[in-house]
């Protein structure tokens, strides 16, 4: 009603009449009309505001939208101090059947065991106990106790030859074995036991394997017990400067799996004989759990996964306290839909979450040994710069071999794991019935872990290995040959003065000849003629008696400064030595000339035949180094100057024919039909001696065609180096 008198003043307008009462009225509803209005407005601008959210609000709203998770997590109830975490747990998983579930969903319940009470509860409750079609128990650090209930309620600790395992025995050395201070990576697996009175399958296997833990802070006390340390680790501080970083541990996983046979002929009777005739604990009066009867055992599908932490820590196990994993197997139904596995029944149900389960434990396990490898590389890494600085320094070698002998424990133990993976993977396959394929893609996994220890820690510390003996060898041969030159000097010291020692001895004896004491001059007079004599043997014996034996070194070096000579200087050089035919013009020039043609002859640089006279050469020592400078510094005089002429292919072509032609007109008794035959005397040995066949020295004589011409020569095309090889016949 207020808001109709409200519009219907809004229409009025103020008139201004010469009335003064009427003026006054319509005063006064106009006044009436604003307070109205304005009050009306004020009351729909808190409505609106109660209405809307505000802008903080609205903002809130939305970063509370943004974090909120796509699925929201299964929540654990039970809260862990960091004192409690380390006091042991026991994760119990049950995968209820099917018919005692509503609309066709899979339950599966979970709960945290601290004690050894909370185990007798769950088997003292009849109606729960036997809901599960699949239990598993991820025990971690627990009690002694606890772990020897696990054992009787699934008779894993019975010493009979058909249904007894041995795996308790390993179970209960929680450490691996040590020898020399050090532990010994070892695993275990055991073969597949049918039990015909519970009408079930089961096997184990146990393994080692590798934990890296925070370097202790040298001021405060570290949680893990040192003798399960099997390797230190360097990394890089926050100024990338070397540090000691990680502490390497050996810890052991264990896993029971016991399948219960679904044809099989169990039998009905009572008792099982077993000889652990014993309560659960020492001083604990027997209860219903210690008898061995059937009905005592647990003989449903079940697996048992045993750790212990070299820390004491439930979060320092290969499967971490309430991660991925663990929440992953609370949530296995729903894994099993969305991979769209289907499932019939609660037999194939046990059997696909089962197999879930073991891939999970064996890609922890992978995961654990990436980590390991992540680590070690980036160590190798360090000591790879460590040795590149100095790779003479044997202070280094003890670290080397530490490195190595901690590799070759990494690869024991990566090929432990890889068969024990072909085990298991064959012992599953049998408790099974051999109706699944187990542990597919696992052996694969392992053999790519196999390679990348091989490829980043074992041949990267085997090649500085031998990079480091290679140095040191090269250190010390160095350190040789300087001992061996200053012997040498040595030697020529003892060379020269030797025989002047000897002349002191000599003059210096009491004798009748040097009664008088003769001169001083006379040691000088015989010194000369003695050095002189005993320079001349030196150079007998290092000229002809060691020059005898071919060197065959010197061959290498002269044919390397023959290929040098020809690619710098064509025209005057080919591949085997000097040309034959270049003529320098002034007697100077040809006097060089012909000593670089008689010091690159066969005699003088090693390739004389084995049939000439002549069959020493220089043994490269001083005089020949001077002799190869004084050729190349002669060549590049003789290019530069341009005092040589070489004779021309025309030249030798005319000289040739005219050789022909005599040779023609002095055959006068033959037909028409035969061809004169230009013959060309030459050394055929000394050729083979040079070594030039083909390079050196080539001929290329052209036959006359016998033809209609009349015993014509059609031609002669002749191509050598030198002039004088055409000689009367």
């Amino acid at each position: 009603m207020r808001s109709s008198l409200v519009e219907e003043l809004q229409t009025v307008e103020p008139l201004v009449v010469p009335n003064r009462k009427r003026n006054k009225a319509l005063w006064r509803i106009i006044i009436i009309r604003k307070t109205l209005t304005s009050t009306t407005l004020q009351r729909g601008e808190v409505a609106q505001q109660k209405m809307a959210p505000s802008e903080n609000a609205r903002t809130d709203l939305k970063k509370e939208w943004h974090h909120r998770p796509k699925s929201p997590a299964l929540k654990w109830h039970k809260e862990y101090t960091p004192t409690s975490l380390k006091r042991g747990r026991i994760l119990v998983v049950d995968y209820v059947r099917q018919d005692l579930t509503s609309k066709g969903k899979r339950k599966v319940t979970s709960q945290e065991i601290d004690d050894i009470e909370g185990l007798r509860k769950i088997y003292s409750n009849t109606v729960t106990g036997n809901e599960a079609i699949l239990r598993v128990f991820h025990v971690q650090n627990a009690a002694p106790e606890c772990i020897e209930f696990l054992l009787q309620k699934f008779n894993i600790n019975a010493r009979d030859d058909l249904v007894g395992l041995d795996f308790d025995r390993y179970l209960r050395q929680a450490r691996p074995q040590r020898r020399g201070r050090k532990p010994v990576v070892s695993g275990k697996t055991w073969r597949t036991q049918h039990d015909p009175w519970r009408g079930l399958s089961k096997t184990a296997f146990s393994i080692d394997y590798f934990k890296p833990y925070r370097a202790p802070d040298p001021t405060d006390a570290f949680d893990a017990k040192p003798e399960g340390k099997i390797m230190e680790l360097d990394c890089l501080d926050h100024d990338d400067n070397p540090c000691y970083g990680w502490d390497v541990h050996v810890q052991r996983l264990s896993c029971y799996v016991q399948h219960k046979e679904r044809a099989a002929d169990a039998s009905q009777s009572p008792e099982l004989v077993n000889t652990t005739q014993r309560s659960i604990s020492p001083g604990q009066p027997r209860t219903p759990f210690s008898f061995p009867r059937l009905d005592d055992f647990d003989n449903g599908d079940a697996i048992l996964i045993f750790e212990e932490s070299q820390s004491g820590s439930i979060e320092d196990t290969v499967i971490p306290f309430r991660r991925h994993i663990e929440s992953r197997w609370r949530r296995l139904p729903f894994y099993l839909a969305f991979e769209s596995k289907e499932v019939l029944n609660d037999d194939q149900m046990s059997i696909e979450c089962s197999k879930m389960i073991m891939q999970d434990i064996w890609k922890a396990v992978s995961e654990q040994w990436e980590t390991f490898l992540e680590l070690s590389s980036h160590h190798v890494g360090i000591l790879v710069d460590k040795i590149y600085e100095n790779p003479a320094n044997e202070a280094l070698a003890p670290l080397l071999w530490t490195n190595s002998d901690n590799w070759l424990s990494a690869e024991r133990l990566i090929s432990i794991h890889i068969n024990v993976v072909k085990e298991c993977q064959a012992n599953l396959v049998e408790a099974s019935e051999k109706l699944e394929t187990w542990l597919e893609a696992i052996p694969g996994d392992f053999k790519r872990l196999s390679n990348l220890v091989q490829e980043d820690l074992v041949k990267p510390t085997a090649g500085l290995t031998d990079l480091m003996y290679k140095s040191v060898g090269i250190r010390d041969a160095r350190h040789s040959l300087e001992l061996s030159m200053s012997l040498w000097r040595l030697s020529w010291i003892t060379f020269i003065f030797l025989p002047l020692t000897f002349l002191c001895g000599f003059f210096s004896m009491s004798v009748d000849v040097f009664a008088e004491h003769p001169s001083l001059k006379w040691y000088f007079v015989a010194a000369a003629p003695m050095m002189s004599a005993v320079f001349a043997s030196w150079f007998v014996f290092k000229r002809f008696l060691e020059g005898a034996t071919e060197n065959p070194y010197a061959r290498g070096v002269y044919e390397t400064l023959f290929q040098d000579l020809a690619t710098s200087y064509p025209l005057l050089w080919t591949r085997t030595g000097p040309r034959q035919s270049v003529r320098p013009r002034t007697a100077f020039e040809r006097l060089k000339w012909w000593f670089i043609l008689r010091w690159s002859a066969p005699e003088e640089t090693g390739n004389a035949s084995s049939n000439s006279g002549d069959n020493l050469f220089d043994g490269l020592g001083a005089w020949s180094r001077i002799k190869r400078q004084l050729m190349r510094q002669w060549t590049e005089q003789i290019q530069a100057a341009d005092m040589w002429r070489r004779s021309s292919s025309y030249e030798l072509e005319s000289a040739a024919a005219a050789k022909v032609q005599e040779a023609s007109s002095g055959s006068k008794g033959e037909s028409n039909g035969q061809v004169g035959t230009l013959q060309v005397p030459f050394d055929l040995n000394q050729r083979m001696a040079m070594g030039a066949d083909s390079s050196r020295r080539s001929q290329s004589v052209g036959r006359p065609s016998s033809t209609s011409s009349g015993g014509r020569n059609s031609g002669l095309m002749v191509e050598e180096e030198r002039l004088d090889w055409l000689e009367n016949p």
